[in-house]
C-alpha cells in the first residue's frame, strides 16, 4: 500500500473518530480512540436489533402461510 493511501485510510479513520494521531517529530504516531468505537457499537446495535426485528416478522409470516397452506 502506498504511502498516499494509508494516509487516506487515516484520515478517514479520523473523521470517524476512531483514531487520533499527533505528529512526533518527522513522524505521524496513531492511537485508537474508544470512544469512537462506543458510538460504532451503539449505532451497529440498533442496526442488529432493526434486522432482527424483520426477520421476527418474516418468521411469523412463513408460519402463518404455512398454516394456511396446511389446511
Amino acid at each position: 500500500m502506498s504511502l498516499t493511501g494509508i494516509k487516506k485510510h487515516v484520515r478517514i479513520l479520523e473523521e470517524a473518530e476512531l483514531v487520533s494521531t499527533e505528529k512526533r517529530g518527522r513522524t505521524r504516531h496513531c492511537q485508537i480512540d474508544p470512544k469512537g468505537f462506543d458510538e460504532a457499537g451503539f449505532w451497529l446495535e440498533e442496526f442488529r436489533r432493526n434486522w432482527a426485528d424483520r426477520y421476527d416478522r418474516l418468521e411469523k409470516i412463513i408460519e402463518q402461510k404455512k398454516k394456511e397452506q396446511e389446511k
